[in-house]
């Protein structure tokens, strides 16, 4: 029996929600490594714990926070900082955002005190926040600070600002889009709130609702059941 032909208008609309879902994927994990599970649920993926796996990660993640020790100079300055030893400065400042560029960063022992919602921690991300507003990668600390300490005034004030003050319309996107998914799932609708300040005519509006538009979409398909991780 012949196969019934498939509308290519269909197909062809099918093809463009499955690269929008592609993209939105890649940008989750670019934007996102420390919480990436729990971002691609809020596109309607389910994740599917198999033989413990994801146990078995946080299990050995637990175990090098616990075992991470400082390697060298910069991070034993950092190490000293963090436990009250040592001030709030610039050069602290420097040496935590180079620890993060670094070739080999000691992510377990940054984890550490982020899982530990450390207080030295989230003064010296505020800090480099007030002396360079709208950085994209301390504005991801203070988002992961969030899911340890609950900040959200704060993540709304800080990525509100940046997004006000961006000029660059890319950088703005990507703003606008980490704002949404760092305070979505505190029922904060990140994307309405920036909106209302905007001009109808503004090319800020017009990515705004251009990302409204497409955070229904996702909500759709999800709904209909469409679009599965498998």
């Amino acid at each position: 029996m012949e196969k019934k032909a498939r509308d290519p208008i269909l197909e062809d609309f099918e093809e463009l929600q499955n690269e929008i879902i592609r993209d939105q994927v890649k940008e989750i994990f670019r934007l996102h490594p420390h919480d990436y599970i729990a971002r691609l649920e809020e596109l309607g993926f389910r994740y599917v714990e198999e033989d413990s796996e994801y146990d078995q990660i946080e299990e050995m993640e637990l175990k090098e926070e616990k075992e991470a020790r400082p390697k060298n100079q910069r991070q034993r300055d950092l190490v000293a900082f963090f436990e009250g030893q040592r001030p709030l400065s610039e050069k602290i400042f420097r040496s935590f955002t180079e620890e993060k560029a670094s070739r080999n960063p000691n992510y377990p022992l940054l984890r550490r005190y982020f899982k530990q919602a450390n207080p030295h921690l989230k003064a010296l991300i505020l800090y480099g926040l007030d002396k360079y507003p709208g950085r994209i990668d301390l504005l991801s600390d203070l988002a992961f600070f969030h899911e340890f300490e609950n900040v959200l005034s704060l993540l709304i004030a800080y990525y509100t600002e940046a997004c006000v003050t961006q000029a660059n319309l890319d950088t703005f996107s990507d703003l606008a889009q980490d704002f949404y998914y760092a305070t979505h799932p505190d029922g904060y609708e990140a994307y309405h709130a920036l909106r209302e300040l905007f001009g109808p005519d503004s090319d800020k509006r017009k990515i705004i609702d251009f990302l409204i538009a497409e955070a229904d979409t996702e909500v759709l398909l999800t709904e209909e059941g469409d679009i599965q991780w498998m």
